[in-house]
């Protein structure tokens, strides 16, 4: 009889356990983590011991933002014979992972996909934390600009390049009168002779084997 009873409660409590652990998932939909504690919205009784934050999936394209002294010693500029820049909080300018520098000095027209606010930022920066081709991080005042509340933390957004407007600020960058961009310029004329002159002789090789 007393063995019975035993085995009574404690199927009752395995059941209780199993039905309370699938409504507080249900209820919350929560993932363990290191930021926030959250309490039962059914109960007053608060989880001590263990930390949940809301499930979250990630934009496909991803703006944040930063400020700082991550705003300092710029890593498109101090190279290339261009001097050191330090950002300021009010520069409408942005970061991105690269794989070199192939985002330097260019200007991005950037949508919130949610309002259809739009911005022009100058990419300044490398962002360490961000994926290829998928992040931007802004200052706080352009991101702002796209979303008030600085607390939302990330934004869904898509960009593309863009002309600078005369306005942009650092306007210091590559021009057409610098070392790299003659060179640039001068590589790409010697291609384009190189492959003129081989399409001249092949022609004149062709028009010699018809006679």
């Amino acid at each position: 009889m007393k063995f019975s009873t035993c085995m009574s409660l404690y199927a009752l409590v395995i059941s209780s356990l199993v039905n309370a652990a699938k409504a507080y998932d249900k209820a919350f939909d929560m993932s363990v983590t290191n930021n926030y504690t959250m309490f039962d919205s059914n109960s007053t009784n608060v989880n001590t011991g263990i930390i949940f934050e809301k499930r979250h999936k990630r934009p496909e394209f991803r703006g944040t933002w930063y400020g700082g002294e991550d705003l300092r010693n710029a890593a498109c500029y101090e190279r290339n014979g261009l001097p050191s820049f330090h950002a300021k909080d009010s520069y409408m300018i942005g970061a991105m992972k690269m794989h070199g520098f192939e985002n330097c000095y260019k200007c991005m027209k950037i949508t919130n996909k949610k309002n259809k606010k739009n911005i022009v930022v100058k990419i300044v920066d490398h962002c360490a934390g961000c994926i290829v081709g998928k992040d931007i991080d802004l200052t706080k005042t352009a991101f702002r600009k796209l979303e008030s509340n600085l607390d939302v933390g990330e934004l869904d957004l898509s960009w593309k390049v863009v002309d600078c407007p005369d306005d942009i600020y650092p306007q210091m960058g590559p021009d057409k009168d610098s070392k790299e961009h003659k060179k640039s310029s001068k590589s790409h004329k010697s291609n384009k002779s190189h492959k003129s002159k081989k399409s001249r002789k092949s022609h004149k090789s062709k028009q010699s084997r018809k006679h």
